[in-house]
């Protein structure tokens, strides 16, 4: 049986926000950004499907972008202490270890390009300039993305990059993006409720 558009996507939005409520009970949403994926699941126009408040991450591998062969050490969405990396590192034999500052994203599914569209204007507008139209099959997917990024590595083939006493300046410097990309998120909220 063909369903209608408005069926299409009243179903598929039913069956992201049923999800997304099973992963809260589970404790697997970023606490951080649950305010914002209330603002935006209460419209008629839009749902999310996915989304980080940003974090900070200690991974194992080749290089960052290896992505389905990398070994998650260690993650947190809040600024961290020097002595909690050097924990991590300790803790692991592992040959090549990262650093990772990662800034939030958001994938939220757009009901019609318009709303798409309004939605990145609002997005790029408020400082998430990373932000694009991700898919335009079965569903218009918008990724919302801020700049603030940084990728280190700590150890390369079993040889320490940076030395633990210069820790206290890299978790320094990872926390300030970290709180800049979260900063950023009220002033995101505004713009969608604006653009919606």
């Amino acid at each position: 049986m063909i369903h209608s558009p408005d069926e299409r996507w009243l179903t598929l939005r039913r069956k992201a926000l049923d999800q997304l409520e099973l992963h809260k009970k589970e404790g697997r949403v970023d606490a951080d950004i649950l305010w914002l994926l209330d603002i935006v699941n209460s419209t008629e126009s839009y749902y999310t499907t996915s989304s980080c408040s940003g974090r900070i991450q200690v991974i194992a591998g080749r290089h960052p972008g290896e992505k389905g062969r990398l070994r998650v050490l260690a993650k947190w969405h809040r600024p961290i202490a020097p002595e909690e990396l050097l924990l991590v590192l300790n803790a692991t034999s592992e040959e090549n270890v990262w650093f990772s500052v990662h800034p939030p994203i958001m994938h939220i599914v757009a009901r019609d390009i318009p709303s798409a569209r309004r939605l990145l204007i609002a997005a790029r507008n408020s400082g998430f300039k990373h932000s694009g139209i991700q898919g335009l099959g079965k569903r218009i997917v918008v990724e919302i993305m801020s700049m603030e990024k940084l990728e280190a590595p700590l150890r390369l083939k079993g040889s320490d990059i940076v030395s633990p006493e210069k820790y206290p300046l890299l978790v320094d410097a990872a926390n300030e993006l970290l709180l800049r990309g979260k900063s950023r998120l009220g002033k995101l909220a505004e713009a969608f409720k604006e653009a919606s």
